[in-house]
């Protein structure tokens, strides 16, 4: 047994090796005692827990560790591991079979990483797409450790298909088209449902046929959804209308969609310009179409679950506008335009609506976030109520922004820093409201950068309004 104490200790925690040990929580001899990333590997700082620790591990290791113990990483301990990750629907191809489920693959490269999926017609006249296949059991034994453990994990069908797919290599290095199989699956269940994997990459031929495992990492819509938060499930059911699709609009847009909104309507009728860029979520090519375009792409690729609607400005008729918010849980206001809050306010008060109005101020010093729900004072009434703080006037001296070349109206100069943080204050407190938590007041004021006092601290203000109360 060695102990080894790396660059950085006594703030990282020396590592126990037993050279040629093969046991679960262990890999290439190093015993697993803390993951790199967490908080209680500090308690490793004191040699004394490093080897209470230490004999933790060997209480458990004699008793067998308990499945809930053991993450979903088996490729760890496999003898050869390569430097190519891999991606893939593992959930979704867990739920189409039972044991002894095989079913093609095929997988493109991308970078240092397999992007894997099931085969189709399409697929399978792809010259540089490898080939691969996906089985599943239910009973394998002891974590896979070598290619043959593979092997013998699987049914006789499975075996065949196997052999078929080797027997069809051409003597080509990894991750390289060999006319057989250049990788293969295998999962089965660990714990409560979840299933493990060990994706291998496979180099060679015959007797000269070398695996090594993969990281692997699902990329379905249920894995990517439980990344949403706890507030996942709360939110599915939630249609939000989101009025300006600008750099506040758009990254409020993508964060909401992200925590497991599924229904986003958002109007604007400006084009996306490669000056707005700078501030704004929407990629690239999506310069020349609307805002609401971009921003639509950027939502729906970082949460796939998500359903877009997109549409010009929102109309400024009361009448009409009431229709435009039918079925809507939660209105946003992103546009920074006056008239257009004003309008917003006095319909959704009408209709009962819960309205948040979110918008920056001297040029991204002053963000200010105002709810209009049930039982929230009117944002109509506010100027003359004294609870609520005044904003300071814009210098009309020194513009808040700057003339454009091709623009109609000026530019305001809010740093990215001041928009990201006006959008995520937007999005908290829209899921703050739609959880039903009303845990904040409904007005908040963030200063960013210092100014005259009440606003001489960076921080936030909140207002005495309400903060409880049944949602919407």
């Amino acid at each position: 047994m060695r102990i080894v104490f790396y660059q950085g200790w006594p703030l990282r925690y020396a590592h126990v090796i037993v050279d040629g040990l093969r046991a679960d929580h262990a890999a290439d001899g190093t015993i697993c005692l803390w993951a790199e990333d967490d908080p209680a590997q500090v308690a490793g700082r004191d040699i004394g827990q490093l080897w209470r620790r230490l004999d933790e591990w060997a209480a458990a290791a004699r008793q067998g560790f308990r499945t809930e113990d053991r993450a979903l990483d088996a490729y760890v301990l496999f003898d050869n591991r390569s430097a190519w990750r891999s991606e893939l629907p593992f959930n979704d191809l867990v739920e189409q079979g039972t044991n002894g489920f095989k079913t093609p693959l095929v997988a493109s490269k991308q970078g240092r990483t397999l992007l894997i999926s099931p085969k189709n017609d399409a697929s399978s006249e792809e010259g540089e797409t490898l080939q691969g296949a996906f089985y599943l059991r239910n009973n394998i034994g002891p974590v896979p450790r070598h290619f043959d453990d593979i092997a013998r994990a699987l049914t006789k069908k499975q075996s065949a298909d196997l052999a078929q797919g080797l027997a069809n290599r051409a003597a080509v290095g990894a991750a390289e088209v060999s006319g057989g199989y250049d990788f293969i699956v295998l999962g089965w269940p660990r714990h409560d449902k979840e299933h493990d994997a060990v994706a291998v990459l496979i180099a060679g031929a015959g007797d000269e046929l070398q695996a090594e495992a993969m990281a692997a990492s699902a990329n379905d819509v249920t894995a990517r959804r439980r990344r949403s938060g706890p507030d996942s499930d709360l939110l599915a059911g939630k249609t939000v209308l989101i009025a300006g699709a600008g750099s506040v609009g758009g990254h409020v847009a993508v964060a909401l969609a992200s925590s497991g909104v599924r229904n986003l309507r958002i109007h604007d009728d400006d084009d996306l310009t490669s000056a707005n860029l700078v501030r704004h979520v929407a990629p690239t090519y999506a310069v020349g179409y609307r805002k609401v375009v971009g921003v639509s792409v950027a939502a729906e690729d970082h949460a796939p679950w998500v359903t877009v609607t997109s549409g010009d400005n929102l109309p400024g008729g009361a009448t009409s506008l009431m229709t435009a918010l039918e079925g809507v849980d939660l209105v946003i206001d992103c546009t920074g335009i006056f008239h257009v809050t004003a309008t917003l306010a006095e319909v959704c008060r009408r209709t009962d609506r819960p309205l948040i109005v979110g918008a920056l101020f001297h040029q991204g010093a002053l963000a200010r976030v105002q709810r209009q729900g049930k039982g929230d004072t009117l944002i109509a009434a506010r100027p003359a109520n004294p609870a609520y703080l005044k904003l300071p006037p814009e210098d009309l001296t020194e513009p808040s922004g700057f003339l454009e070349l091709g623009c109609t109206a000026p530019v305001n100069n809010a740093p990215p820093t001041s928009v990201l943080a006006a959008a995520a204050d937007i999005a908290h407190a829209a899921v703050d409201y739609m959880t039903g938590r009303r845990e904040r007041s409904d007005e908040r004021i963030i200063v960013l950068r210092a100014m005259t006092a009440p606003f001489h601290r960076p921080g936030t203000l909140d207002s005495p309004g309400t903060n409880g109360g049944d949602a919407i």
